[in-house]
């Protein structure tokens, strides 16, 4: 070490620039020293030395002043605490710009921001590409919407299914988080499932406060969509993912003989699969194997051990052979022809069910098949009520 390293640096002149010098002076002296504490060479005596100077810069009178030192020190990784955290509680058109940039910002002031500073700054802090698990996590469980938002708008951010959850447990109401939590590919089915019938009674009492339609008909209507959108998630699902959400709609009293049945109507058999299979508790390869069985008694097997009504077994059975016909025949089958499969058979098929259950399974069709088919159903009904 040289002698003039350890006698570092005169800082008598520096200080009389401090206390006297006019604004471009000071202004001019805060160049200096920033270029100062960048040079590599500078020995730690000298950083230490200049460090209370640019302190007092960094709070100094003249924003151009101030202004000229954080541009300066915006990407100066070896900063001092005190210079960082001065720099940050300046004007936000002085801070958050330096509060974006700095690489000398780390996990300890980022959580101190966290925790103390207002919203504009946690939300810079949210949105940094170096941002710490723990500050995910802080923002997660303790911080406002705001933070929030600026957090789940992060592409370095993972969220497990926890988080997940815990976002949603604090924020279910505030439609711009649930938003973003629903445009997430990765969503727990259940927040989901949740959400659908928590917009379905939202939307169930608005009817009934504004009298848009009668209280039976709101109640049909909104239970259609209810039901619409829980089958959409639950046929856009993986194998995993839908029975999981299977057990989570029988945990809430959700898993109901009208969703299945709706399923069926609108051929979505693989949510009847996983319906049954929960239901009787088989797996669902076991439950598909004795769905789309020819034996009608192993259909009826499975059909008993559910637990479902007797009265939807005949609109059930007649979904599952037009699966086996049209697996037979190669043809895939749009909704709607589904349910026109499903008509033909409950009109043609089953010698052994009476008039009035086989009416009793065509009106199914009528409540929850697609718009057309209920048409068709309907009619069919009628002429059968009239030839009775």
């Amino acid at each position: 070490m040289s002698e003039s390293e350890n006698l570092g640096l005169d800082i008598s002149v520096l200080n009389q620039v401090l206390d006297r010098g006019d604004d471009v002076a000071r202004r001019a002296l805060a160049l200096q020293l920033t270029s100062l504490v960048s040079d590599p060479t500078t020995s730690e005596l000298e950083r230490s030395q200049v460090t209370p100077i640019l302190l007092k810069l960094s709070v100094d009178d003249c924003a151009d002043v101030r202004r000229s030192l954080v541009m300066a020190l915006t990407h100066e990784a070896a900063l001092h605490s005190d210079i960082v955290f001065s720099i940050i509680a300046d004007d936000d058109a002085i801070a958050l710009p330096f509060l974006m940039q700095t690489p000398a910002l780390n996990s300890w002031h980022m959580m101190a921001i966290l925790r103390v500073g207002d919203e504009a700054r946690q939300k810079v802090v949210a949105g940094r590409d170096d941002l710490p698990a723990e500050a995910a996590n802080y923002i997660i469980k303790s911080s406002p919407l705001g933070t929030v938002r600026a957090l789940m708008s992060n592409p370095i951010v993972i969220f497990e299914t926890q988080d997940c959850h815990t976002l949603y447990q604090r924020f279910g109401n505030a439609p711009e988080i649930v938003e973003c939590l629903l445009a997430r590919p990765d969503l727990p089915l259940d927040i989901r499932i949740t959400q659908a019938k928590r917009a379905a009674s939202r939307m169930r009492q608005l009817m009934a406060e504004r009298g848009w339609v009668a209280a039976n008909d709101a109640t049909e209507l909104v239970s259609d969509a209810e039901d619409n959108t829980i089958l959409r998630v639950l046929s856009e699902a993986d194998l995993i993912e839908r029975a999981n959400a299977t057990q989570y709609l029988a945990q809430q009293n959700m898993l109901t003989p009208a969703l299945v049945v709706r399923a069926a109507a609108t051929g979505q058999m693989r949510v009847v699969e996983a319906a049954l299979a929960h239901l009787a508790g088989l797996s669902q390869s076991r439950a598909a194997e004795q769905m789309y069985s020819r034996s009608t008694l192993s259909f009826k097997s499975i059909f008993k051990r559910s637990g479902l009504p007797a009265a939807c077994f005949g609109v059930l059975k007649a979904a599952c052979d037009v699966v086996v016909d049209a697996k037979d025949e190669g043809l895939p089958l749009e909704t709607e022809e589904f349910g026109r499969r499903i008509l033909e058979a409950l009109m043609t098929r089953y010698e052994q069910m009476n008039s009035a259950d086989r009416a009793r399974q065509i009106e199914y069709l009528g409540r929850y098949g697609s718009e057309r088919v209920r048409k068709i159903a309907k009619r069919l009904k009628a002429d059968m009520v009239r030839a009775a």
